[in-house]
């Protein structure tokens, strides 16, 4: 049962969330432009040997173990703040699960608390945190069969997927820091 729960809190997540598609977007444009620029605009050639100056290939390379080292600070991180949340026990924790949410859709008719809707944005990010780990895990094996098309697909995926984390990472961040400020403005 307990391997069902972590499924569980990406479900509640979408569930939940008003405007869902947004967030997708905003991350499907910035790729979208990636795929388009790498698809279209052709890399530098050398003038005397005709070589490309820059091969695609290394620079995928280099992005892929630049991101597989800043992901696995990101998941670090996002599960250092979870923690945080579950283990305190003060009085904006309190308020924070006795205040009921109304930027999100009631879950099994009952509205959620702050404290929820935090825990889920938070728990969401994680699991697309090493969901991204793992595509990247999978870009290093796919270095050893696939081409340079096959480079710019994984290359925009990349850019969707990093995108959409730090959006969500900076929403957990701006609602934390503004239920914050809201309880001590009510002291």
């Amino acid at each position: 049962m307990k391997q069902l729960l972590i499924p569980l809190s990406a479900v509640h997540y979408f569930k939940t969330r008003r405007f869902l598609w947004i967030k997708f977007l905003i991350a499907f444009i910035p790729a979208l432009i990636v795929w388009l620029y790498l698809r279209f605009i052709d890399i530098r050639v050398d003038a005397i040997t005709g070589k490309p100056v820059i091969e695609f290939s290394t620079v995928f390379s280099d992005f892929v173990n630049v991101q597989i080292s800043a992901v696995a600070i990101l998941i670090s991180f996002s599960i250092a703040i979870i923690t945080i949340l579950v283990s305190a026990e003060n009085s904006s924790i309190k308020k924070l699960k006795a205040t009921a949410s109304s930027d999100c859709k009631p879950l099994k008719n009952k509205p959620l608390s702050l404290f929820q809707v935090l825990l889920s944005n938070i728990t969401y990010n994680v699991l697309v945190e090493v969901a991204y780990l793992g595509f990247l895990i999978f870009c290093i094996f796919a270095q050893i069969y696939f081409g340079e098309e096959v480079f710019k697909w994984l290359m925009a995926i990349s850019v969707f997927f990093i995108i959409h984390i730090l959006h969500i990472l900076l929403e957990s961040v701006g609602q934390m820091y503004c239920t914050f400020l809201k309880n001590s403005d009510n002291n």
